[in-house]
């Protein structure tokens, strides 16, 4: 145990006890257990008779004192008096000299017989409990040294039934750190508890319930907490870095430069208006609900109108296609066909569905498509009424609305054998005849990839039944209203691109649907647009700027501990066989780990190179640049169909906060803008990092061993490496996380946590933080002591600081209706059963606030996969 004290050392200081302000207000000692109970007590009275005899005072009375000062400390002793020091006599002088036991109180020395209801009398003295007589004759009758234990037991239940739950300690226990790191530290934690809650009823109000109070969800975004703060901090630092004048030496970092101007051009953009976009519609041959006297359905054409949408902005609406490793044999990459999006979203069937439900956004929905529209119309001098112009944007949602009940819910596609399913690209055309796929793709990809299309490739379909729906729904409807939804899918893709009036629709639209209050600042969404189109150079820029390899190198050390640890917790798991066990420490062996950023974007020549057929002109428009980068962007993808797989490709900008686990790599990925406070700082205490950075990679890790993660193999090939035996008890467990978090009801919005759609993450939150936790007790054994502690939170202890500082990563809140909007598509679980939901599950959690068993967060029964 750390801290161990010995009982013939100079004073002690019992580590991991406190004293407590009961419900009757009445200070109580409290420890965590019998046996530190025990070594307090008797260490104290050897201790007190090696001190000098003006420094000797005992607890009794120190405890009076502490009743009108609370912040003497237990370990200060004054001069010598009362029962404490007469006991102390008794057992020094009446028994003789009393060897350490050897039994598991190895710290409690051997006590005279006649001393034991002597002992008991102090313990209760200073719990201030009151006993009948009768509870002092039974007492009597039955103490004998092998009950000192029991007497001790009595003790420390009276204490912890005069307590109640754990309140924040009054005694000081130990040193503060007042280092620059510590004292951040504290800073952060010291805005966001809430030490009016009870922590053992809700500990994400306990930890995180100052910060929202004082932290209201800003006009312009829908949520708030701790990860869009740092996302808000990102934001600005890449704001000073495209607007430096100073031109960069990569050609690369200048395209992106370049990209992030055009967008911030807002005066050439309503100049132009709609007018660019109205040129490319006309271009595809006319927008039936615009274009009226102009549009033939005799020209209709699907296959070419998706080329065009396709093409020009990446747009798809009925199949969403992208290039992918192959799931059986990463070695090789493929394409990939899977069911398309809606309007609202591409998990957003739910608010189609239940149109009684969700009326208010649906309503909000229609009158930005007509608004949006009317708008285009007048720009392109169509003379429309408003009256058919409401009765074709009511056929396009009603369209949308069937649309949406053809597709798959997401928590319905979780077993991606059932999706991996590989045909020629050749079958594709029988599933789905009325779109011409060759055709299709000759238009999409590069010349140069011609020759792969006449090898009729293979290809995955995730849903082969879907594509039969699709087929069926679009033969049973009107090609005037296929055109007006694909066209108004097209329309809906332009946002930054056109005018002002355009974004103040939109803003209306964004208020009702998810709670936005006011319009983004254009900056804001110019770097995204920038960032999200060029991401590398985006994250060159960063990197350069604002990160320390240092903290590369001290992320990666507490990956490796994280690691070990999640090895331990296979090691120790009853419920698998040893087989699976076995390939399960191989899996988590081999999984690779990105951190920060990829070298090559720190050179000039690399970075450049990985842009070389990307040309813009000094001139061009943002939509022109929008659809050159489109089409650039689209052309590498497709060639990628020919190149070998890297295992260790990056695959996002380094200047996003946020991390991932990829299944057919078997690898994480931290970007450097996650890598900082107040998740992770190299001068932090390592229980912040531990408890904040520590837990998140351990989530990480984690969805390797999830219920999708599961599924893949140690090189992420899709294979069945779990025996039949313990993938039942896997199942079991997964089913437990599913049942707890489906009963968390979001209060104001009638709606509950969907357990199946958010199992994945559930599964990592609780693992991760199993495995953080471990990783950190692990590193104070080898360091041979506690940390210090943070200035100001001496009364708590490392171990519920570990815990607090997980769950001020998930600080946060969110506007009702964006809070409905992440239920239903999300498969994260709201902030506040992310930690709320997670540290119920953790023993140690219930350990370390002294959480009665039954409370909200100490349950009798816990769920738990890894």
């Amino acid at each position: 145990m750390a801290n161990r004290f010995s009982p013939f050392s100079p004073l002690p200081v019992a580590p991991h006890s406190s004293i407590m302000v009961g419900r009757t207000g009445v200070p109580v000692l409290s420890f965590p257990n019998i046996h530190e109970c025990l070594c307090f007590c008797a260490s104290s009275w050897h201790a007190s008779s090696a001190l000098p005899r003006p420094e000797r005072e005992s607890p009794f009375r120190r405890l009076q004192r502490a009743k009108t000062n609370m912040a003497h400390a237990c370990g200060e002793y004054g001069r010598q008096s009362g029962p404490l020091n007469w006991f102390r006599r008794r057992a020094a002088g009446g028994c003789g000299q009393h060897p350490t036991s050897t039994s598991e109180f190895s710290c409690f020395p051997n006590l005279c017989p006649s001393d034991a209801l002597t002992f008991l009398k102090l313990i209760m003295r200073l719990l201030e409990v009151k006993f009948t007589r009768n509870l002092w004759i039974l007492i009597r009758a039955v103490m004998a040294p092998p009950l000192i234990v029991a007497a001790c037991l009595i003790a420390v239940h009276f204490a912890e039934a005069a307590a109640g739950p754990y309140r924040a300690p009054v005694l000081k226990v130990t040193d503060s750190d007042k280092s620059p790191g510590f004292q951040k530290a504290a800073a952060i934690l010291r805005r966001s508890i809430n030490e009016s809650a009870d922590p053992c009823d809700d500990f994400f109000e306990f930890t995180c319930g100052r910060w929202i109070a004082e932290n209201p969800i800003p006009d312009d975004l829908t949520s708030f907490g701790h990860f869009t703060e740092l996302r808000e901090k990102v934001l600005a630092e890449m704001k000073a870095l495209y607007e430096s004048p100073v031109p960069s030496s990569s050609r690369a970092i200048n395209l992106v430069k370049q990209v992030h101007t055009a967008c911030m051009d807002i005066d050439a953009i309503n100049n132009r208006k709609s007018l660019d976009m109205l040129k490319a519609v006309v271009g595809f041959g006319y927008w039936p609900i615009i274009h009226d006297d102009k549009w033939s359905s005799g020209h209709f054409d699907i296959t070419e109108l998706l080329i065009n949408i396709g093409v020009s902005r990446g747009v798809d609406v009925f199949t969403d296609i992208y290039v992918t490793q192959d799931q059986k044999n990463v070695s090789r990459r493929l394409l990939s066909f899977d069911q398309g999006g809606l309007g609202l979203g591409s998990t957003a069937r739910e608010y189609y569905l239940n149109e009684t439900k969700y009326a208010k956004q649906l309503a909000a929905y229609e009158a930005y498509m007509f608004a949006k529209i009317k708008l285009i119309a007048t720009d392109a001098r169509a003379n429309k009424s408003d009256a058919s112009l409401r009765a074709e944007v009511k056929e396009i949602l009603d369209f949308e609305k069937k649309f949406a009940k053809i597709l798959t819910p997401e928590e319905n596609r979780r077993n991606f054998t059932e999706m991996y399913n590989v045909f020629n690209l050749s079958a594709l055309r029988q599933m789905m005849p009325l779109i011409d796929w060759n055709k299709y793709f000759r238009g999409l990809m590069p010349f140069d990839m011609h020759d792969y299309l006449d090898s009729d490739p293979l290809i995955i379909v995730s849903e082969p039944a879907y594509f039969d729906r699709l087929s069926k729904l679009l033969t049973a409807t009107d090609t005037r209203v296929i055109t007006n939804y694909i066209l108004w899918r097209y329309t809906a893709s332009w946002s930054l691109q056109l005018d002002e009036r355009f974004e103040d629709i939109q803003q209306d639209f964004l208020k009702e649907f998810i709670g936005r209050k006011t319009k983004s600042p254009r900056w804001k969404d110019c770097n995204s647009a920038a960032g999200g189109r060029l991401s590398y150079a985006s994250g060159a820029m960063y990197v350069r700027a604002h990160f320390d390899k240092r903290d590369r190198a001290a992320a990666l050390d507490m990956i490796e501990d994280l690691r070990a640890t999640f090895r331990e917790i296979l090691l120790e798991t009853t419920w698998m066989q040893e087989g699976t066990r076995k390939y399960a420490l191989e899996k988590a062996a081999e999984m690779q780990s990105l951190i920060g950023y990829p070298d090559f974007i720190l050179d000039d020549g690399e970075l450049d190179a990985y842009y070389e057929n990307l040309t813009l002109a000094d001139g061009d428009s943002y939509s022109q640049i929008v659809q050159k980068t489109t089409q650039w962007a689209q052309h590498k993808a497709f060639r990628r169909l020919l190149e070998p797989v890297d295992r260790t490709e990056f695959g996002t900008s380094s200047a996003v906060v946020n991390a991932f686990y990829s299944s057919v790599k078997n690898g994480i990925t931290f970007p450097a803008a996650i890598l900082q406070s107040p998740f992770f700082d190299r001068d932090f205490p390592k229980v912040l990092n531990y408890g904040g950075m520590g837990a998140v990679i351990g989530h990480e890790i984690t969805h390797g061993f999830d219920d999708q993660g599961s599924q893949f193999d140690k090189i992420g090939n899709l294979h069945n490496w779990w025996d039949a035996t313990t993938q039942k008890h896997f199942l079991n467990r997964t089913q437990c996380i599913i049942q707890q978090y489906s009963e968390y009801e979001l209060p104001g919005i009638n709606l509950k946590v969907n357990g199946v759609l958010t199992q994945g993450e559930n599964i990592a939150d609780n693992g991760g933080i199993k495995e953080a936790y471990r990783a950190y007790r692990a590193y104070i054994k080898k360091l041979g002591h506690e940390e210090k502690r943070l200035p100001g939170f001496e009364n708590y202890t490392n171990d519920q600081i570990f815990f607090m500082s997980y769950a001020k990563t998930w600080c946060g809140h969110a506007k009702p209706e964006a809070l409905i909007r992440q239920v239903l598509t999300d498969p994260h679980a709201p902030v506040r059963y992310r930690v709320n939901g997670v540290v119920r599950n953790q023993p140690e959690f219930a350990t370390a606030f002294k959480c009665p068993l039954g409370s909200n967060m100490n349950p009798k029964h816990r769920c738990s996969v890894w």
